[in-house]
């Protein structure tokens, strides 16, 4: 069952996702993504990231395929700090991203580079994209592309 968003969608792309396996994408294309629902607001523009994105889930159950045009790319900018780790069993500590600027990619950079980097802002490091499309699909992902196991 295929759901159409006349509304936009956000998606999070996280900085390590799109080195290991993402594609370069501009405003105004269309794409196809893998994602796990997450739905909580953006901690730098206030709105509803309601996926992100996910190359590295063998668990094809708990994902969808998107699909979408790109309407708005932004760069999210971040400090970091030492936190307990929380997931898991593991003990000690985890770098965890504090979001503090985000920069219009289109504007600054013309599209969002599959390698991930950017020069630091103002002391701070990329971290994740968020991603506006529109004219959005949402389904159940099939097992047949769900590629990572």
């Amino acid at each position: 069952m295929s759901n159409l968003y006349e509304h936009e969608c956000v998606i999070a792309i996280e900085d390590w996702q799109m080195q290991c396996c993402g594609t370069t994408f501009t405003v105004g294309e269309k794409v196809e993504w893998i994602v796990h629902e997450f739905g909580k607001p953006s901690e730098v523009t206030g709105r509803m990231v309601e996926y992100y994105y996910e190359q590295h889930s063998s668990d094809w159950q708990e994902l969808f395929m998107v699909i979408g045009v790109v309407a708005e790319i932004n760069a999210l900018f971040c400090s970091y700090e030492q936190r307990p780790n929380e997931y898991g069993n593991k003990q000690g500590f985890v770098r965890y991203p504090i979001y503090e600027k985000a920069v219009d990619v289109n504007t600054a950079y013309g599209c969002a580079d599959s390698d991930g980097w950017y020069e630091d802002i103002d002391g701070l490091e990329f971290g994740e994209y968020e991603v506006t499309l529109r004219n959005c699909i949402i389904r159940p992902a099939k097992e047949s592309e769900v590629t990572f196991s």
